[in-house]
């Protein structure tokens, strides 16, 4: 099996910057299978009122015992692997309680730059050629993040290109991530840019 440890941890490693340092207690996520719905290629939650249309070819499959907590849904082409990742964020802070509140206001971009890749570099050897960007997710104010890293299927020793999006909207943080082999992620990219396109927030 391909190892995505590395993949996993970014992940944990961000919620930690963005929200435990910021005094939440630590988010849950709502995985009821109920709030969930597939049509065709458009995956829908009701739990956290959003849709997202994948690509053409991609198979849209549900979360897998070795994924992240937070992951509601994924899809997959080949090795290439587009997740959505969700956490409530219980609020504790008075002046984070406003629901036009962003990922802005739970840490500052220079912060979440710095101590992300410090961190990562910390605990994920390998990981490198970091680049950040502030961009919008369905005119939502998000992070973006992109970096490199390596894998291993059996005893071959590989890398992948990881981008991830983060933004908060309403209490919740959402996270929109692709992982593919670094030698195949130009070829998927429009279809991971398509994708974020087509998130949509039921407002």
């Amino acid at each position: 099996m391909k190892n995505k440890f590395w993949i996993l941890g970014v992940i944990v490693v961000i919620i930690v910057i963005s929200i435990i340092k910021t005094l939440f207690s630590y988010p849950e996520t709502n995985k009821n299978e109920s709030s969930s719905e597939v049509q065709n290629n458009t995956y829908k939650n009701t739990a956290y009122n959003f849709s997202v249309t994948f690509p053409e070819g991609w198979k849209i499959t549900p979360r897998g015992t070795t994924d992240s907590q937070a992951i509601v849904q994924k899809a997959t082409k080949g090795s290439a692997v587009i997740s959505l990742a969700i956490r409530d964020v219980p609020l504790v802070v008075d002046a984070l309680s406003s629901e036009d509140k962003s990922i802005k206001d739970l840490v500052d971009f220079e912060e979440f730059k710095e101590e992300t890749k410090s961190d990562m570099e910390k605990a994920l050897p390998g990981v490198r050629d970091f680049e950040f960007k502030q961009t919008s997710v369905d005119q939502i104010p998000s992070y973006w993040i992109k970096f490199t890293g390596p894998s291993t299927t059996g005893n071959t020793a590989s890398e992948d290109t990881v981008e991830q999006y983060q933004f908060f909207y309403k209490n919740v943080l959402y996270m929109i991530s692709t992982t593919a082999n670094s030698n195949d992620f130009s070829s998927i990219k429009n279809e991971f840019d398509d994708t974020i396109k087509n998130f949509k927030i039921t407002r």
